[in-house]
């Protein structure tokens, strides 16, 4: 295994959050800038497409696992039609909840969507989340109005969108996110068997969502399996 693949394997290990900040000279040398991308080079990069051509979806999609993603992102332009994650190769799927220590017991803060993929050879990552006083506080399913708050009390959530790629034929690296503040999220399904410490890293999470950021929309349809759950100190 030469150095840069050993490197590489410790990118991996690390939370995603810290992979650009704890690894980006042991993955890339050198950055490219946007402006020195053809416009093919930025179609490959910019246009993510995986599945069969979709409109964007209206409502949540149902609670068979699935993941459709139709719409805008800064310069990036997203059509995922994903209708059977386990048998899509170069596909991963995975929900995440997070809870902290209220008053009466644990108030379920936030949860998360995370997908890994690979389109135009390029391995991408996506990571969509929530937060809320307490998603437990509400009945399912429930809407929740996107705002730039962190951990609205009431109907009312916040979405955090998170796009990281790294093109390492042109050293070009992707990693922007983004906090939605127009838009609207619908929680339809909370399946989940909480164990003895009142956490819940099992079941799915369904639901959908739309954002408007800049004049550009962007709607997912979501049912995910729960696999982590941790108390946030």
């Amino acid at each position: 295994m030469t150095m840069r693949e050993v490197d590489l394997l410790n990118c991996r290990r690390l939370p995603r959050a810290a992979v650009l900040a704890a690894c980006l000279f042991a993955v890339t040398p050198s950055l490219a800038s946007a402006q020195e991308l053809t416009d093919a080079e930025k179609a490959i990069s910019n246009v993510v497409t995986l599945g069969e051509a979709a409109d964007a979806p209206t409502e949540w999609l149902g609670p068979t696992p699935h993941f459709v993603m139709v719409g805008e992102f800064g310069d990036y332009t997203f059509a995922i039609n994903i209708k059977d994650p386990a048998k899509t190769e170069n596909f991963k799927l995975e929900g995440k909840r997070e809870y902290r220590k209220g008053e009466k017991g644990l108030d379920y803060i936030d949860f998360e969507i995370a997908v890994d993929l690979i389109t135009n050879g390029i391995e991408r990552g996506l990571e969509i989340e929530f937060e809320n006083a307490n998603f437990a506080a509400h009945p399912v399913p429930s809407t929740f109005a996107l705002q730039d708050k962190e951990f609205p009390a009431g109907l009312f959530s916040n979405m955090e969108l998170q796009v990281e790629w790294e093109w390492v034929e042109k050293s070009f690296i992707v990693n922007d996110e983004k906090l939605y503040s127009d838009g609207q999220l619908t929680v339809a399904l909370e399946d989940a068997k909480p164990e003895a410490d009142g956490t819940a890293p099992n079941g799915m999470i369904g639901g959908f969502v739309t954002g408007t950021m800049d004049g550009k929309k962007i709607a997912i349809s979501f049912t995910a399996p729960v696999t982590e759950a941790e108390i946030d100190d």
